[in-house]
Order: structure tokens, then sequence, then C-alpha cells
């Protein structure tokens, strides 16, 4: 068996890959080995199909690939499947670079397709150098120490498919011998020799050069991001067990405040911890790569000078998915998703069940005889005199200017007031529900307080009872 081979198969056996393959075929020499190794283990597999993507960003060139990779998929008797995408349609309307944009629909189409065709894994053909290359271009950029890790050899990629890449630890010189020993086809993408990418530069002016001062840059190179990869892994467990030690308690709250802070909250960070790291800008660095939130510079250092105040100040910091909250001395990370949601005034004419942003509102009416009032209250619901509220009532969030009477407070208080004294998140405060009677009068903030002017007492007859769920 051929060394290559030989380390395609030895890959797989560690992976334990098997079953339903799909190729990724690009029609170049890297991927038509693989074609070929995999056609040679094809014993050992189960179905095998051939995905191309057809960029069309290279003219006739880019139709004469599609038709070369469909011949390859039928002399080896493997299923293909193919793709057409306007590329420099997409990169526009997106605003990404070509590069990005060709990444973003061909991942986005494998994953689709081996969805609709029940296929395991997908088999992509970068080398060595390609994971050389990524190395030091991610060093170019700025990377965090995942970055020195290079390509993930094997990883998931969607739900219930997994990526591999079979041909990591195989030089480009090693692919091409291969392909002279079997007197394989393949296309030229003549693009590669030119300089317009960034990969293309690395590739085709930095590496020479670096192999001038060590011709074995490539095994270098790929030992390091081994020993990287290595490192990356013992960091994490460490860094995993010291972000635990760094998070704040959390506060014990009413059920629909518990509900939100499990749904939206993504953690809470003691600012005080944090300082007393002496580094906090590597911790929240970590901690933002914990949770998959796409790392902002920016963020981080807002956070950082936000430490020195963070007793007197509230700060607020849009992410893309997710903001961030420096308040009452904690980092609170939110899960944007709440947002989505409208939160306009909505009038409610009876008893019922509603929808209201990420709530769900219940009303009922019953008789106050022989009802267990600790019973109800105990379960998060609002209990009220049916007789002093009017219909139709207004369900809204906290408008400027609110104020209504907390149980057993006889004067007023505002909203915005109560809700600090509960000690409610920053940004949960603007979406808790408020139901206003027929005057305009707040009776209750459902699952949370009710105005003492709409207490059951003893004389009352009939009891509306409130209730707020996260849907």
């Amino acid at each position: 068996m051929n060394a290559a081979v030989e380390k395609v198969a030895s890959f797989l056996s560690r992976h334990k890959i098997s079953g339903s393959l799909l190729l990724a075929v690009s029609g170049g020499v890297d991927s038509s080995a693989m074609a070929h190794a995999i056609y040679e283990l094809r014993k050992d597999c189960g179905r095998i199909g051939v995905a191309h993507v057809n960029f069309h960003l290279r003219g006739e060139d880019s139709d004469r690939d599609q038709e070369f990779v469909r011949n390859l998929a039928q002399r080896y008797g493997f299923e293909f499947f193919t793709a057409d995408f306007d590329t420099l349609a997409y990169a526009k309307e997106h605003k990404l670079s070509v590069e990005i944009a060709a990444r973003e629909l061909r991942y986005n189409w494998f994953r689709d397709l081996a969805q609709k065709e029940g296929f395991v894994f997908l088999l992509t053909a970068h080398n060595a150098n390609d994971n050389a290359e990524t190395l030091l271009l991610n060093l170019v950029r700025g990377t965090g120490r995942q970055g020195l890790g290079g390509i993930r050899p094997y990883a998931p990629l969607g739900d219930k498919l997994y990526v591999a890449r079979p041909l990591l630890e195989v030089e480009r010189s090693e692919i091409e011998e291969y392909a002279r020993e079997n007197n394989l086809e393949y296309c030229i993408d003549r693009t590669n020799s030119q300089n317009e990418y960034s990969r293309n530069k690395i590739r085709n002016q930095v590496i020479p050069l670096l192999q001038e001062i060590n011709p074995s840059v490539i095994k270098t190179l790929t030992k390091d991001i081994d020993r990287f990869r290595a490192l990356n892994k013992e960091v994490d467990r460490f860094c995993g067990e010291q972000l635990k030690d760094l998070s704040s308690e959390e506060t014990v709250r009413r059920s629909v405040l518990n509900s939100l802070s499990d749904r939206y909250i993504v953690c809470r960070i003691s600012l005080e911890k944090l300082e007393r790291t002496g580094n906090p800008e590597f911790w929240l660095s970590e901690l933002f790569r914990f949770h998959g939130i796409p790392l902002r510079e920016d963020a981080i250092d807002n956070i950082v000078s936000a430490l020195q105040t963070a007793d007197e100040t509230s700060l607020t910091i849009p992410m893309a998915s997710h903001t961030a909250t420096v308040e009452r001395g904690e980092l609170i990370i939110y899960d944007s998703s709440y947002k989505e949601f409208g939160f306009a005034p909505v009038q409610v004419d009876t008893c019922g069940k509603f929808s209201y942003g990420p709530y769900s509102i219940e009303i009922g009416e019953t008789e106050a005889v022989g009802f267990n009032l600790d019973s109800a209250i105990k379960k998060g619901c609002s209990l009220l005199d049916a007789a002093k509220v009017s219909f139709p009532l207004t369900l809204s969030t906290m408008q400027p200017g609110d104020r209504f009477s907390p149980f057993g407070l006889k004067g007023s208080k505002s909203v915005a007031d109560f809700l600090n004294s509960r000690k409610v998140d920053l940004l949960f405060k603007d979406i808790i529900p408020v139901i206003k009677n027929k005057d305009g009068k707040i009776i209750c903030l459902p699952s949370l307080e009710i105005d003492d002017r709409f207490k059951v007492t003893s004389q009352s007859n009939r009891i509306l009872i409130v209730s707020a769920s996260l849907s």
C-alpha cells in the first residue's frame, strides 16, 4: 500500500470513520488524490458520494472542473452531487471577501446535502501545507491560542455530521508524487499562481522564503501545530475550572425572573474576582471563547476599563448575538435572542391565555370560597380581587413614569425603583410585563408583584389569577 494511502487509512481508523462518506472534490491534485485513495480503500467504506461546487469565478475553467469531477465520480462508481453559485453576487450582498463567501456557500451546501442524503462524514482534502499556511495567516491577522492549532483534523459540522481531513498530515509534495505514481489526472487552477488572495501570497512568496531557512519548514510547522493543539487541550481543561471559580453565585428570585435568567443569561462573572486574577484581558477572551461568543477586542477593552468604577457604573456592550453588561459588580453576558420578540402594548378584553414577547400570560377567574391562596402564590401566581379589576386590560412593558403600590406598601413607588430593589438584571427591566387596569392603574407585574390596592382580602368574592411563564 502506498505511503499516502497508508496515512489516509490510518486516519480513518484512528477517528473511526466508516459508513457513508461524502468527499468534497474540487478537481485539483489534492482532492483528486483523496478520491483515488478512498477508491483504493472502498472495501472498508460504505456509501461514497462526491460533492463539487462550481463557484463560477473562473469562467470556462469552472465549468471544465465541474465536468472533470463528474466523470471522475462516474469512473470510480461514486454518487455525484454538484451545486452552482454566483459567488461574487453573494459576496457583495453579504459584504464578504470572495474567499469567505466561497467558504460559507460550500459549507452551507455540504451541510444541507449531507442532511438530505444521510451522509455522516464529510472528507476534505486539506493537507499539511494548507495547515502551515493557515497557521501563518492566523499569526499575521492576529489570533488567540486556538488559532495556533491550525485546521482541525476532525470536528462536528452540524447535526450528526462530521468533517474529517485525512490528508492533513500529508505534504503537497507527497500528494503530487502519489498522483504521478498512479497516473492521476487532475485540474490545474491557474489562479493558484496569482497572488491576489492572502493565502496565495503565503503559499507562493512566504513559504519559499522560509524553506530557504529551513527546507523542512512544513514538517516543522506541522509538529508545532500538533504541540499547540495538545497544549490547547490542557489549557482548556485548566481554564474551564478557573472560569467556574470566577462565576458569581446566582441570586435566588421568583419564578419569572429565574426563568428569564435560565434562558437568556449565558454567565455571570464577579468583577472583583476577575480583577484579582491580575490578567482580566486573558480571562475575558477565554470566557468569550468558552461560550462560543465571537471575540471582540473593543468589548474586552470596555469591560476592563469599567472595572475601576464597577460599583457605580452600569455599562451595556452590544455584540452580534449577545449583549454584555457591567452591573452591581458583575459582568453578565446575555443571549440577545429575546430582542427578536415584539413588545408593543396589547389590549386584553377577557380572561384567557395570551402570548406576549417570550411570555405566556394566563388570566383566569375563580370563586374565593375554598380557593387555596398559599398554594397558588407558591406556584408564582399573582392573585387580585376580581371586583376591583375592570377590562379591557393593557399588557405592556414598563413605560416612563409608571408607578404602583407594591404589596404591603401604602405609598407608591416607580416600577423602575421597584425592579432595582429586586435586583432585576439590567436588560430584563425593559421586558418585564406590566398589566394595567381599564383606568390605567397598574394591577400587577405578573408572577412578580401585585398592586396593594387590588389585593385579595377577606371581603373578596372572586379572585383574578394572573401568571406569566416563558413560552
